[in-house]
């Protein structure tokens, strides 16, 4: 699998709640439908957490990290290329201005390196 990782912040004056069922009512389902070859769409909402450890709950620089996943590179690609298109882009473009803080947004490729926690000893 070949895995994408996009860090968004949500658009200043948009609560968090409102955010998320944006997001999943009406972005999700659009995206999902626009992009070819995708196996995968997960978004994961943060919050920020603070405790004595870990520091504050300050405000984070991203509110979703969204994965997109593909079989291989070239259907990611084949699929990044579709959203370039004119018509995919003023319609995907327009949904994430009601969104997005667009300046925001950054897409990091993800490779995995997984612990096998059954061969892990606590010492």
């Amino acid at each position: 699998m070949f895995k994408v990782m996009v860090m968004i912040k949500r658009k200043p004056g948009m609560s968090m709640e409102d955010f998320i069922a944006y997001y999943e009512s009406n972005h999700a389902p659009l995206g999902a439908s626009k992009v070819p070859n995708l196996k995968r769409y997960v978004r994961h909402f943060i919050r920020p957490y603070g405790n004595d450890v870990y520091g504050t709950d300050d405000e984070s620089s991203y509110d979703v990290l969204t994965e997109i996943w593909f079989d291989d590179r070239a259907d990611f690609e084949r699929g990044m290329a579709y959203l370039t298109e004119p018509e995919t882009a003023a319609i995907i473009g327009a949904d994430e201005e009601n969104l997005f803080d667009k300046s925001s947004i950054r897409f990091m490729l993800m490779e995995d390196h997984e612990t096998d926690l059954n061969a892990a000893s606590p010492s």
